[in-house]
């Protein structure tokens, strides 16, 4: 499957037929009651979009319309120990979010489309039409009519198949979902769980009176964000905050690495032996940081930010426990005057990015929690990105009974400010997907590729 953006060929509808959509509950009796959501989880409640795609089966399912059947009874099995997923977002006592846990249900639906899977394009480029594989919420007049978990599955003319996932981020971050989807597909398997979901997060709780040790600037102040502007742009990129909303001078690019890129890009970083060691992420995060910043042409004085999620899991003491169910991340951030970040080498870039990951500790993270509850706030991005590394994700390895998926990644959305570090069907490499208006991208192509 070719990774190149010019061998894409992708059909703009996918004609998908919806039928019926189903509520299901858990398929035992559960414990009602709420669930404390942490500073972590408030900040991310919205919804991410997945797709994993699957060739015809060609054993264990005489009929692809049985992998949907199959399906929609071993979702009611996983919602036992999931049960929170069938509740709603609602608000706590301290005045901020929590779930309450009252079986309100998660929402299922079959699909079906006349394309075949090979008509579908390239399954590794966002396609926007992916978004008719995922079901999508119905109107809520309130936050807590909202579901927190959906599914679609989709059975192409070919008996391949589509199984579209809709979670709500505030339930758990990248690497929950990817295990709670292990558990899942491990149950269709007729297997037990492979590790037990433990969903309290109370570990996580701001400390009392708040001790902040740190100035945590990968955030801002909700009482410092004004409401109107919007970001990428070089003339704007020095303002406190910006809307994070989709010009409509924006257009959408994949820019794929190899295997051999990759080391090769470590390599130049790494060259002037001013590091240690340099990973694949801070090799292609800094690469990506510095590449855009020239792209854009920003002001010299202008800050270039970069955002990316830390897994926290291990460093906090005692560590989280094995099996938790919550977002356990916080940003690492990094911030430099544009001039300054355009005119040094790659090793120099790469080594802001350890450093601002090695400072999250045990007290870092508290200190954060602490200043969360306290002030309030979000990303601090503008002039900036939030790189997200999905590639890193072992989704490729999620199996319901027929086999690995030929794709598994997110669905395309309009934040310009994301930018995606995506799997590219293979276990080598990856595909970088970015935002640009369109004279940056052609800069941008030109530098990506210039190491």
């Amino acid at each position: 499957m070719s990774s190149s953006p010019a061998a894409v060929a992708a059909p703009s509808q996918l004609h998908v037929c919806v039928g019926d959509v189903d509520t299901i509950l858990p398929s035992a009796p559960t414990e009602l009651g709420s669930l404390y959501l942490s500073q972590i989880d408030q900040c991310v409640a919205y919804i991410v979009d997945t797709v994993f795609f699957y060739p015809a089966p060609s054993t264990g399912a005489a009929d692809p319309h049985d992998v949907v059947s199959k399906l929609r009874q071993c979702l009611s099995d996983i919602l036992v120990p999931y049960h929170f997923m069938t509740g709603r977002l609602a608000a706590s006592e301290e005045g901020g979010l929590q779930i309450d846990c009252n079986r309100k249900g998660a929402l299922f639906a079959s699909a079906s489309s006349k394309l075949a899977l090979d008509e579908v394009g390239d399954l590794t480029y966002p396609n926007p039409a992916f978004r008719s594989l995922v079901l999508q919420a119905p109107k809520a007049d309130k936050m807590t009519d909202s579901p927190l978990f959906m599914m679609q599955v989709t059975v192409f003319r070919c008996g391949g198949f589509c199984i579209g996932f809709s979670m709500n981020h505030a339930v758990f971050d990248g690497y929950g979902a990817f295990e709670f989807l292990l558990n899942f597909s491990s149950l269709a398997r007729g297997e037990g769980l492979v590790v037990e979901p433990k969903p309290d997060r109370t570990m996580l709780k701001p400390r009392k009176p708040p001790q902040i040790n740190f100035e945590h600037t990968e955030y801002l102040k909700l009482t410092d964000v004004p409401k109107d502007s919007s970001f990428t742009t070089a003339d704007i990129a020095d303002v406190d905050f910006a809307a994070m909303q989709l010009s409509q001078k924006h257009e959408f690019k994949v820019f794929p690495f190899s295997g051999d890129m990759l080391n090769r890009l470590k390599n130049v970083a790494m060259s002037d032996a001013s590091l240690q060691k340099c990973s694949t992420f801070d090799a292609i995060a800094a690469h990506v940081w510095q590449s855009r910043t020239k792209a854009l042409g920003m002001p010299p004085l202008a800050p270039s930010k970069m955002l990316y999620a830390v897994d926290i899991r291990s460093r906090l003491r005692p560590p989280l426990p094995k099996g938790f169910v919550g977002n356990g991340i916080v940003s690492g951030f990094v911030s430099l005057p544009a001039e300054k970040l355009q005119k040094e080498d790659l090793s120099y870039a790469v080594r802001k990015v350890q450093e601002a990951t090695e400072k999250i500790t045990d007290e870092y993270v508290r200190s954060s929690l602490d200043w969360g509850a306290t002030y309030g706030g979000v990303p601090n991005l503008p002039g900036g990105i939030f790189l997200s590394a999905w590639w890193k994700l072992p989704f490729h390895m999620v199996d319901f009974g027929w086999g690995i998926p030929s794709y598994a990644g997110p669905v395309r959305n309009s934040l310009v400010e994301f930018v995606l570090l995506l799997s590219n069907g293979t276990s080598e490499g990856l595909n970088i997907f970015i935002a640009l208006e369109p004279d940056q991208m052609q800069e941008f192509e030109k530098i990506i590729y210039s190491f």
